[in-house]
C-alpha cells in the first residue's frame, strides 16, 4: 500500500473526478501499475476520508521528546569525534536519562551515519618536496659524526575509530 502520492491521485482522477474518464478498477490497475486491491483500497479511502495521505501507524510512543532529540543532535554537532557513549554521558550529566541505544536511533533519524573517517596520509606532497630539498642540501655533509635515530611510530591499536558523522561531511583523520 506504499504507493506514491501522485499515483494515488491518479487512481482517484481516473475513477472519481468530475472531468476524469471514469475507468473501472481493472483498467486503472493496468494504467497505474498496481494491483486491483490497491486501487480498491485507495478509492475506498477517498470515499470515506477524502484524503490520500498515509494513516498514522500504530505503535509504541517514542521515549524521547523533540527537545531531547535536539539535545542529542546539538551534542553530536559540537563534538569533534561523535561517539554515542560520549553523548550518553553528556546527557546524563545534564540529568537527561536516555538509553545509549536510543541515542543511536536519534542520531540516525537526524541524518548521522556510523562510519570510519577518511584516511589521509600524514605527509603531503609539500612535505615530500621539503624533505627532498633537505636531503640534497645535506648530501655533502660529514655523516660519520651523525647518530641516526629511527623515529618510526608503531601503533598497537587502530587509530581509525568509527564515529557518527553527518552524511556529506566525512571526518578526515591523518594516519
Amino acid at each position: 500500500m506504499s504507493l506514491p502520492i501522485h499515483k494515488r491521485f491518479e487512481i482517484v482522477f481516473l475513477s472519481k473526478h468530475k472531468y476524469g474518464p471514469h475507468f473501472g478498477i481493472k483498467k486503472i490497475a493496468n494504467i497505474v501499475p498496481c494491483s486491483t486491491s490497491t486501487v480498491k483500497i485507495w478509492l475506498k479511502r477517498w470515499e470515506t476520508d477524502k484524503t490520500l495521505s498515509d494513516k498514522q501507524k500504530p505503535g509504541r510512543p517514542g521515549t524521547t521528546t523533540e527537545a531531547e532529540g535536539d539535545l542529542i543532535a546539538d551534542a553530536a554537532n559540537n563534538a569533534d569525534e561523535v561517539i554515542a557513549k560520549d553523548i550518553h554521558q553528556v546527557l546524563q550529566q545534564q540529568d537527561v536519562n536516555i538509553n545509549e541505544r536510543t541515542v543511536r536511533r536519534r542520531l540516525v533519524e537526524r541524518g548521522f551515519r556510523y562510519m570510519l573517517p577518511l584516511s589521509k596520509p600524514l605527509l603531503t606532497s609539500k612535505h615530500g618536496e621539503q624533505r627532498l630539498r633537505w636531503a640534497k642540501n645535506m648530501e655533502n655533509q660529514d655523516w660519520s659524526r651523525v647518530i641516526a635515530a629511527d623515529e618510526t611510530t608503531i601503533r598497537l591499536t587502530n587509530t581509525r575509530r568509527m564515529s557518527w558523522q553527518k552524511s556529506g561531511q566525512r571526518a578526515v583523520r591523518r594516519t
